[in-house]
């Protein structure tokens, strides 16, 4: 009992700092309003940098979600004046002296402080989730208000999906669209937004996301990916078979998502030709193995594609560039497989 009248004690001590500071007349909304103002300035930069080409969209969507992040921290200016903030400060006060309280009594109701400790890493991180929760419904606030606003829109979407919200997140990309603008990255987050709704299924409205997404960017692989796996869902053999082969001939060899698709061409495909196709996607991701190198050139061989064999074995020589041993392992099975260029 002593325990908890300590902590209680520590609780409302810890409470006095804020208690003092929120009893301070307001500043105003001008700090607050500069740092909405830099937030968005730099998802608008964001947004410049992947239409030059100079960040990747994932790294793109980890940048957004960030300033998101930071966006919610640094709150809404108070856009109804004194009133709004006086409102705010009220609820906020109300709020620090009853967490103590409420802390309390749910642990009393809860807690067992007989059980051990449980580890740091195994702890949700509450405080964070709360947080972020606090400052969507100030966001959301904010939207209800001034419903026009896209930016707000665009800047709740991401952080939506981060909660499982998806439907949430479509809306928010569907009304930033509307209010902004269609680009290829906003199409294509309200594509995967609505697959994500739709438990993975490709639905209608989410292929028409990809087709404008893919109509502004024709290189955009992500659009490109989506509606490969529309047309294998579709059941479209021959045409899906086609879209997954040009998406992973032109893929970079880093890319996340080219296992993926490797196994979407090996299901339609089946047979040897499906397994060398997934073979082939999976030395991008891993060109240090020499094993893999000699296993597909002798596929390539045995299913009559001494053309691909070759190139798989040039592949290969740049692959393990450096490593002569393996090299030589890898000629030596093309050899073994009846390729003559083997040896250089």
């Amino acid at each position: 009992m002593l325990l908890w009248i300590a902590m209680a004690v520590l609780a409302a001590a810890a409470s006095i700092p804020l208690l003092v500071a929120l009893g301070r007349p307001p500043r105003g909304a001008s700090q607050s309003a500069q740092a909405v103002a830099i937030y968005r300035d730099q998802l608008d930069e964001v947004s410049r940098d992947v239409a030059r080409g100079v960040v990747g969209e994932a790294d793109a969507e980890g940048a957004r979600t960030e300033i998101a992040r930071r966006l919610i921290r640094a709150g809404d200016a108070p856009a109804e004046g004194t009133a709004t903030s006086d409102r705010w400060r009220s609820v906020a006060t109300a709020v620090i002296i009853a967490m103590p309280v409420a802390a309390l009594a749910l642990y009393l109701l809860l807690g067992s402080p007989l059980d051990p400790d449980l580890p740091l890493a195994a702890r949700p991180d509450v405080a964070e989730f709360q947080k972020l929760n606090l400052g969507v419904a100030q966001i959301e606030a904010h939207l209800a208000a001034a419903p026009d606003d896209g930016k707000g829109w665009e800047v709740i979407a991401p952080v939506y999906s981060a909660l499982g919200r998806d439907a949430d997140a479509a809306h928010a990309w569907q009304r930033a669209i509307d209010l902004l603008g269609s680009t290829a990255v906003r199409q294509a987050n309200l594509g995967e937004t609505l697959v994500a709704v739709g438990g993975g299924a490709v639905t209608p409205d989410a292929k028409a996301a990809f087709e404008k997404a893919h109509a502004l960017a024709q290189d955009d692989a992500r659009p490109r990916f989506y509606l490969a796996l529309a047309l294998s869902q579709a059941g479209d053999k021959d045409a899906a078979t086609a879209a997954w082969r040009d998406l992973i001939a032109t893929a970079p060899k880093d890319a996340s998502w080219l296992p993926l698709a490797a196994n979407q061409l090996a299901a339609l495909q089946g047979g040897p030709e499906g397994m060398v196709a997934a073979l082939a996607a999976r030395l991008k991701t891993e060109p240090g193995d020499a094993d893999g190198w000699a296993e597909l050139v002798r596929s390539y061989m045995v299913l009559g594609r001494a053309v691909d064999a070759r190139a798989a074995l040039a592949d290969a020589r740049v692959a393990l560039a450096g490593d002569a041993a393996k090299i030589a392992a890898v000629e030596a099975a093309a050899r073994d497989a009846g390729l003559a260029e083997a040896t250089q």
